[in-house]
């Protein structure tokens, strides 16, 4: 009886601890509660692409505002970007110079966000070499067909989060910043977390830090790079209150909300968890990119096995989710996708093929009609 009465015991206690272990795993490492995702949406809806039209050398990250379509051009000899216009496929002009002067750069980061100032458009561009934040003034540089730059900010960053850079920023406000600092490599077996930041555009000064994670992982064994265990694509509710994360090694999202400074992640059932990155466990890509407007997350969904190098998968499945965390519709291209930007003004989903220079795009209102 006694023995029986161990053997009970032990085994109660061992599942009491696996259980334990499994839910202790992402309770270690992520900063919020999670909630299960259940795939109560529709049947996948095959979508059809439209080919837009551009005549001349387009190449790049792709930024669209109305009938604007702007690339980061690391093909021209001295600009950074060139701009189109949708409605002609004509070149209107390259602008923001290369070079070392007080309004030049050596290399301009993506266009995250477009604001308007009165009757012009304008943008931030970070230049991480100089350290400087650039307000460039869109309406006018085409109106005198040359870049005009309203305003340089120096923004320093390499002292500012221990040599993490940032990444994405957004204009929360006038004077408001929101920047994600990216994952920067301490050695070869760990790196400092992910993580927001709400800082003042005039002065740089750090207001508040956002944390998704508590801690890093640490496995030698595993086939990523420390850096990349939280590995994301990000996009910024265009109202500025959330941002939402699609993780690329878990099938789940993070919405963080600016106001409360509360985040919570929607995980797919039956998905991975945070235990996937010890050991020596299959570790799969799931979400690729990420855009989103005030109603819904757009998020390209790969969910099999990491691809090699050399490798050029056929991802063509994009999950819709609304700003609770629910799967509202998945949809299937005709094509394969490698970049994304979503035009609020016209309600377009602009994407980019891998090993490609066409655009093409979505037309959101009837997806949803």
């Amino acid at each position: 009886m006694e023995r029986i009465k161990y053997i009970f015991c032990f085994i109660f206690l061992s599942i009491v601890c696996i259980s334990c272990h499994e839910g202790c795993d992402d309770s270690t490492y992520f900063n919020g509660k999670i909630r299960i995702i259940e795939d109560n949406s529709k049947a996948v809806k095959k979508v059809s692409l439209k080919n837009v039209i551009l005549n001349g050398a387009n190449f790049g990250y792709i930024a669209v505002y109305d009938s604007l379509m702007f690339f980061l051009n690391s093909k021209l000899p001295d600009r950074s970007y060139n701009i189109f216009n949708i409605n002609t496929g004509e070149e209107i002009g390259t602008f923001c110079n290369k070079g070392g002067g007080p309004e030049e750069a050596a290399a301009f980061g993506p266009i995250f966000q477009f604001f308007k100032k009165g009757n012009d458009l304008k943008t931030l561009l970070f230049a991480p070499h100089e350290g400087k934040l650039f307000i460039w003034n869109i309406t006018q540089s085409i109106t005198q067909g040359s870049t005009i730059i309203d305003k340089v900010i120096p923004y320093t960053w390499r002292n500012e989060n221990g040599g993490a850079c940032y990444n994405e920023m957004y204009l929360q406000n006038n004077n408001i910043l929101l920047a994600r600092v990216d994952p920067f490599p301490i050695n070869d077996a760990d790196a400092t977390l992910l993580f927001y930041q709400k800082r003042t555009l005039d002065t740089n000064k750090a207001l508040k830090n956002y944390a998704i994670y508590k801690q890093t992982i640490k496995n030698r064994e595993a086939p990523i790079i420390p850096e990349d265990f939280f590995a994301s694509a990000d996009a910024f509710k265009p109202d500025g209150t959330k941002i939402v994360q699609v993780m690329g090694h878990l099938p789940q999202l993070n919405i963080l909300d600016f106001e409360t400074g509360q985040v919570v992640g929607y995980r797919m059932e039956g998905g991975d968890d945070f235990s996937v990155f010890q050991g020596k466990k299959n570790i799969k890509n799931y979400y690729v990119e990420v855009q989103a407007d005030d109603n819904y997350i757009y998020a390209l969904y790969w969910g099999r096995d990491r691809w090699g190098m050399y490798e050029i998968p056929c991802v063509n499945t994009i999950h819709v989710f609304d700003w609770y965390g629910r799967l509202v519709q998945k949809l299937e291209t005709d094509y394969d996708i490698d970049k994304m930007f979503l035009d609020t003004v016209r309600n377009r989903l602009y994407v980019t093929r891998p090993k490609s220079d066409d655009v093409y795009y979505l037309d959101l209102d009837e997806v949803f009609d």
